[in-house]
């Protein structure tokens, strides 16, 4: 069995809710609750320490097996209705968010390349690393973790004399429906990473500690404020709303120390390997369920290389197919998308913890 230390498996918290945030979370909080999205996102993140506790609960409850392992076990035949319906929901994202990346990449970098060129260049890594198992997708998220972090040293260093303190005034101005509709989409991005690393038996992880994984879930959330915060008091909340990328425009006009400019380069590193990882944990995840399912059937680690081919192939299609203007993944996000996970990775999580409890 293929395993990851646990300060691997905390870089995995930060990147994939890191990601989760790029994806659309950032301008979609702002563009409803303004200069306090601050406040949404502290909502957000208290509230999401809950289904944080509920998965923690399942993995010392089950430390062997993991999330489709225990639905099967509490729930017989019925759980394979609710591992379909977590897996779908996670099938719908991995197509939304890899046609996200590659077409931010296309449209801002490889405009002259076409959108099945840059797609195909980015879904064979992906599908690659899954190949190689989860103690991979570990190294990577480690590597990139250390990546990410001397970047963002770089770059505050680069942007703290552009803040306007006065730009988050005035204070409570929104009604507690607008702060809290945006809460949800905070907690709806953010419950999803912690939910795919339920995929991961604790007998899988070096040295677990679950202080050390609240830590990372933090020290995530605590960046994804600095940097709801570097926006609207840089931009303010007329560019901010506006913005599809608005920390992409920043960084377009930050110099560090008047020596490196065009630092939107650097972020631009950053958001794909968040956004790759986040689409390799995805397709893990749906590997191992799928294994997990089938786990009667004759050399089914090699089966399951092939279902990893079969799912990168219909994300590739599907991506190429869909979503063909801008906006439409954004009222998928400010709807659907709220409600298929606040269902899929919160309220049958909570099920599932309810029977584990009740039951032993």
């Amino acid at each position: 069995m293929k395993k990851i230390n646990s300060f691997e498996y905390g870089t995995l918290i930060w990147f994939l809710i890191r990601a989760c945030f790029i994806v659309s979370s950032a301008s979609l909080i702002i563009s409803i609750s303004d200069e306090e999205s601050w406040f949404s996102i502290i909502i957000g993140t208290l509230i999401g320490i809950i289904p944080f506790l509920i998965y923690e609960y399942l993995k010392k409850k089950f430390p062997n097996q993991n999330i489709i392992e225990i639905n099967q076990k509490l729930f017989g035949k019925f759980g394979y209705i609710l591992n379909f319906v977590m897996c779908l929901t996670l099938l719908v994202f991995i197509i939304i968010t890899f046609w996200m990346l590659t077409n931010f990449i296309n449209t801002q970098f490889l405009y002259k390349t076409p959108f099945l060129v840059v797609a195909l260049a980015l879904i064979l890594p992906i599908a690659y690393i899954n190949f190689k198992g989860i103690k991979v997708i570990g190294k990577v998220s480690l590597l990139s973790f250390y990546i990410s972090f001397v970047f963002i040293i770089l770059i505050l260093s680069g942007i703290i004399s552009g803040i306007y303190i006065d730009n988050i005034k005035p204070f409570f101005v929104h009604t507690p429906n607008e702060i809290l509709y945006s809460a949800l989409i905070f907690i709806s991005f953010n419950v999803l990473p912690i939910f795919l690393l339920t995929i991961i038996p604790k007998n899988q992880i070096t040295n677990y500690s679950s202080k050390k994984s609240f830590l990372f879930y933090i020290f995530a959330c605590l960046s994804l404020l600095n940097v709801i915060f570097m926006t609207i008091t840089i931009f303010g909340i007329g560019l901010s709303s506006i913005y599809e990328y608005p920390c992409f425009e920043i960084l377009k006009r930050v110099s560090i120390l008047d020596i490196i400019d065009r630092v939107e380069s650097i972020l631009t590193i950053e958001w794909i390997l968040a956004l790759f990882i986040i689409i390799s944990m995805i397709l893990y995840f749906l590997k191992e369920s799928f294994k997990t399912t089938f786990k009667n059937i004759k050399k089914i680690d090699k089966k399951g290389n092939y279902f990893v081919i079969v799912v990168s192939l219909i994300t590739l299609i599907v991506s190429s197919i869909i979503f063909l203007t801008n906006g439409m993944e954004l009222e998928f996000f400010k709807g659907p998308f709220i409600y298929l996970a606040i269902f899929s990775f919160v309220l049958l999580p909570i099920i599932t913890a309810l029977k584990a409890k009740f039951s032993s």
